[in-house]
């Protein structure tokens, strides 16, 4: 049987040798640390909710701790479900999301009053009758999967990110009570959305020999 010998080589961080054999740390190539699916916990009827930031639908907390040597970029992705909603003429839904960071401390609550990630939704407006009774009309929206990203670091070794995500819902105003002439239908699902931390690997400093 053959004896590993260890060989005369140096080494960044990225690398180790065992038993004799080179090879990559964990932490030298992009890894997903983080995956967290938030479902709604509000879908359904939506009553008149005309200030900001609304009706809380989803909320989420998600931190990684760097446990490597090296500094960590970390890629932040928001991935949204599918998004549906109907409102009656002349009304308006709309959703908003948010996420704040923060390192080694807690993040800020992200409300949606001011600053936001993202935002969809719609309104209807099919007019009057005589008596300024709204006209019957009712709209249903559905939107597609959506994406976003943001780039936060270095984090260095040791060091903690922590994510919190939140997703609103709310009615612009003006809101009429006696929408669909006087038949309101209003509802909103944002059904889940998962938020991820990736983590990529920034080059070596450190030569052991």
């Amino acid at each position: 049987m053959t004896d590993f010998v260890r060989p005369n080589v140096c080494l960044d961080e990225h690398l180790n040798v065992e038993n004799g054999l080179l090879q990559l740390e964990k932490w030298s190539v992009p890894r997903l640390v983080a995956d967290l699916r938030a479902e709604s916990a509000g879908d359904g009827s939506l009553a008149s909710t005309i200030a900001l930031p609304g009706k809380l639908l989803i909320q989420a907390e998600v931190g990684w701790t760097n446990d490597s040597p090296v500094d960590m970029m970390l890629l932040i992705r928001v991935i949204r479900s599918w998004r549906g909603w109907l409102t009656s003429n002349p009304n308006a839904i709309q959703f908003r999301d948010r996420w704040t960071w923060a390192i080694d401390r807690e993040p800020s609550i992200p409300v949606t009053t001011g600053i936001y990630n993202s935002q969809c939704g719609s309104a209807i407006d099919v007019g009057t009758n005589s008596v300024s009774e709204p006209n019957p009309g009712r709209q249903w929206v559905w939107t597609p999967t959506t994406m976003s990203d943001e780039w936060v670091g270095p984090l260095a070794p040791g060091q903690r990110l922590n994510v919190h995500y939140r997703t609103y819902v709310w009615t612009p105003p003006p809101w009429s009570d006696n929408a669909n002439k006087n038949s309101p239908q209003h509802q909103a699902a944002a059904r889940y959305s998962r938020v991820q931390l990736q983590a990529f690997p920034t080059q070596g400093s450190l030569v052991v020999g």
